[in-house]
């Protein structure tokens, strides 16, 4: 079951996957770039494809979802299913180049891209063999992505949205419950410390 750091980790393995293809396809040396909002302000050197995510959403399809109780526990654990919202951008000084990276990264992804604990594993070691997250074309109309630029620093670039689902969370764990007191033992008459029934 993954952890907060599988949000980044995601992120890190698609970073990866199209670092070693784009070269590939584009007959140049682009690299891929896991963007900040403060990055769409200036333009990052050399010729890149950026990643950016701009939302962070709970899975309206996968909620109430529980786990076993762990050890020592009565309660089932309800997991915290999160769909990351990014944007693939096309960033270079040459406008061939812009179009070119982005459509390559556009042929890497395909209709689906999935990523298992074979590209996750070492970001997050909570990740299960069996769980996995799928990179998928994202339907947002023009009127929204110009929205969504509006909103952010830095003018609008070449974009196009993809949407990685489903990351499962963990719920955070508390300490391991101690076991229940049943009796407390005064001595009458005495100023010795309480104990605990049972204790030497």
């Amino acid at each position: 079951m993954a952890t907060h750091r599988a949000v980044l980790g995601v992120l890190q393995a698609l970073k990866d996957r199209l670092d070693l293809r784009l070269p590939a396809l584009t007959g140049g040396n682009p690299k891929a770039l896991i963007l900040g909002s403060q990055a769409l302000a200036t333009a990052p050197a050399g010729e890149n494809l950026g990643i950016y995510l701009h939302r962070i959403a709970v899975d309206p399809f996968a909620r109430n979802r529980y786990l076993a109780p762990a050890e020592n526990r009565r309660q089932r654990r309800p997991e915290l299913p999160v769909n990351l919202h990014v944007l693939l951008i096309g960033w270079s000084t040459k406008n061939d180049s812009e179009v070119g990276y982005l459509a390559a990264a556009m042929q890497i992804i395909g209709s689906a891209l999935t990523l298992d604990v074979s590209h996750l594993g070492s970001a997050d070691s909570g990740w299960d063999e069996h769980e996995a997250v799928q990179v998928l074309p994202e339907e947002m109309s023009t009127e929204d992505l110009m929205r969504l630029w509006d909103s952010l620093p830095g003018d609008y670039r070449l974009s196009s949205p993809y949407l990685i689902k489903t990351l499962r969370l963990a719920p955070d764990e508390e300490p391991a419950e101690a076991p229940l007191v049943r009796t407390l033992v005064y001595p009458a008459g005495t100023t010795h410390a309480a104990r605990v029934e049972g204790e030497a």
